[in-house]
């Protein structure tokens, strides 16, 4: 197959070029011993709330006694597992190349606030996003889905992959119904 960016097949690209091209974040948010500002911003001049929007942080940022300044300490010590996400990931999209890769980003959002990113990134334009995650009940809303089992991949929306591999409606049906005990 081909992938191709602005018309640039993806494999003639350079491997240490790719910097330009991606934008990962990781699993474990990794943040500065710094403030909020500082750990999105990067030392950049940045439209600030716009990224604070985006991860649905504004109003608990603004609700801090020094706001966006507020210090996080060592690995963002100070802030909930949830807000230390949400850092990182404004962080990210404040620095965000053609392709974005989140690897579990969701994991410590509860479900509401996950819905209302999604949205926020389904707004974006210009960008690829590779969304990785265990939280099945967000796929309904995914453009395309990559599901891997076994050595074998289906790639489709998520009505159709439900109606032509059983393997990916059992894992939904069964996350559905994990969803239920929560």
């Amino acid at each position: 197959g081909q992938i191709l960016i602005n018309g640039f097949d993806f494999k003639k690209l350079l491997p240490h070029s790719a910097h330009q091209w991606i934008t990962y974040m990781g699993h474990d948010p990794m943040l500065l011993s710094d403030s909020i500002k500082n750990n999105i911003c990067l030392g950049d001049e940045l439209d600030l709330d716009h990224y604070l929007k985006m991860v649905c942080l504004d109003q608990e940022v603004g609700e801090l006694k020094n706001g966006p300044d507020t210090l996080i300490g060592n690995g963002g010590m100070t802030l909930s597992g949830c807000q230390q996400q949400r850092v990182a990931l404004a962080r990210t999209l404040a620095h965000a190349k053609p392709i974005i890769i989140l690897d579990d980003p969701f994991s410590a959002v509860d479900p509401a606030t996950e819905q209302q990113i999604l949205a926020n990134l389904k707004s974006l334009k210009g960008h690829v996003i590779l969304l990785m995650t265990h939280r099945v009940h967000c796929f309904s809303q995914l453009d395309q889905i990559i599901y891997i089992h076994d050595h074998q991949v289906s790639v489709g929306k998520h009505e159709d992959l439900l109606k032509k591999n059983a393997g990916y409606a059992e894992l939904i049906e069964g996350g559905q119904q994990d969803a239920h005990y929560r």
